[in-house]
């Protein structure tokens, strides 16, 4: 019902609109609605520029704004030139033809106005049913809930009148967003229909590089932004965010991300929904915590005449040393160590600890063996690994380090 309520006011504004321009005027604003149309979008890369510079910080106002400037820019510019056409065409009308032709052409004029008025109407209805079926699409399935602000509501209330009544087609005919939009407002919508997903979605192979970045940090340590799933958050809280803003308005950055996701777009649907990924299938990848008490048996297992006593001292020491060193290994073949372990050596003191965060890649021998590659204090280590779907061991040197995988 809320689709052609707006139907009928844009029919009816724009018919009054024609009957107080006349049939020329009317005529011209036709045709810049027209040509806004198709050259708006394009002008509207030159608003991406100017309206930061005008107080228009939000990425997400700018991008929707942007080719709506550029389709009043043409518009306003072809309303002008014909209202000024039929200016000068009325002055002749009145000042060089007889009463009667004057009066004739102003019944003729209005007349024409109101009809050419009437179809403005349908072209704005068309070009307005193109705006709110695609924000729609995205917010019906990202923002269904009636927790959100009206104006989401009154947007996915539009969109379902649009549906029932089969206006789609006419928004789709006019134009159709980068398929990323739909799917990217796919993945959204599934995210927000299946909370329970978003430990998936953070645990993807094919994203955890980018959630380590430094520049993501404020976004993936945001209390609001990563409980949003789970909390119910409405949308504006959610984009009001100060980290999400500045994503958002990071270009190369928002970029990557979109990319990134776009890539792995089947393959991370799937994955949402079995915890399976086909695209990035290697043992290795994942996150492996360190395993203080396998370890230990292993390195005890050559260390025969160690006593209890020491033996004790030394479990208190790796475990306050390895209690939170964590490995993950990403799909795109990084690797990143959490919390590693430094000891520098006291004497007649027992040993202090010192935690790094090392970055590196790694590599594929054969099968189930892998090489690891990190810097670690300006120098390249490497360390030869084994993986199978619960356990990894990782040697350096003598040294045997093994891990549980977490996720």
């Amino acid at each position: 019902m809320s689709i052609w309520i707006v139907a009928v006011a844009l029919l009816v504004v724009l018919a009054l609109a024609g009957w107080g321009q006349g049939g020329i005027g009317a005529a011209f604003y036709f045709c810049g609605a027209i040509l806004g149309a198709l050259f708006g979008p394009m002008l509207g890369g030159l608003f991406h520029f100017v309206l930061p510079h005008l107080g228009v910080d939000d990425p997400l106002l700018t991008w929707l704004l942007a080719p709506i400037c550029g389709f009043i820019l043409v518009t306003v510019i072809l309303t002008s030139i014909g209202m000024k056409i039929s200016r000068q065409i009325e002055v002749r009308f009145k000042h060089k033809e007889s009463e009667l032709r004057h009066a004739m052409f102003q019944r003729l004029n209005t007349k024409l106005g109101i009809l050419i008025g009437l179809m403005n109407g349908a072209v704005y209805f068309v070009l307005v049913s193109f705006v709110f079926y695609n924000i729609a699409y995205f917010t019906t399935q990202a923002a269904a809930s009636n927790s959100q602000p009206l104006q989401i509501r009154l947007l996915n209330q539009l969109g379902a009148d649009m549906s029932n009544a089969s206006l789609g087609r006419v928004a789709a005919g006019v134009h159709t967003l980068p398929p990323s939009f739909y799917e990217i407002s796919d993945l959204a919508g599934f995210l927000a229909q299946n909370p329970s997903a978003g430990p998936r979605f953070a645990t993807y192979p094919g994203l955890t590089s980018l959630w380590q970045r430094d520049d993501m940090q404020p976004v993936v340590t945001d209390a609001v932004i990563t409980n949003a799933l789970a909390g119910g958050n409405s949308l504006n809280t959610v984009l009001d965010e100060a980290p999400l803003q500045d994503f958002l308005k990071n270009k190369p950055l928002r970029d990557l991300a979109m990319d990134t996701i776009t890539t792995n777009i089947d393959d991370l649907k799937t994955y949402l929904k079995t915890g399976k990924s086909s695209k990035y299938a290697d043992n290795i990848i994942g996150e492996w915590t360190y395993n203080i008490n396998v370890t230990l048996a292993w390195w005890r297992l050559g260390q025969s005449r160690v006593p209890a006593s020491e033996m004790m001292a030394i479990r208190q020491l790796w475990t306050k040393a390895y209690g939170q060193t964590a490995i993950l290994a990403t799909g795109d073949h990084q690797i990143f160590i959490s919390n590693f372990p430094h000891f520098n050596e006291q004497p007649r003191q027992a040993p202090t600890i010192d935690e790094q965060n090392l970055k590196g890649d790694w590599s594929v021998d054969n099968g189930t063996n892998y090489t690891l590659h990190v810097t670690m204090n300006g120098e390249d280590k490497f360390m030869e690994a084994t993986a199978d779907a619960l356990r990894m061991s990782a040697k350096d040197g003598r040294t045997l380090m093994i891990f549980d995988r977490a996720f």
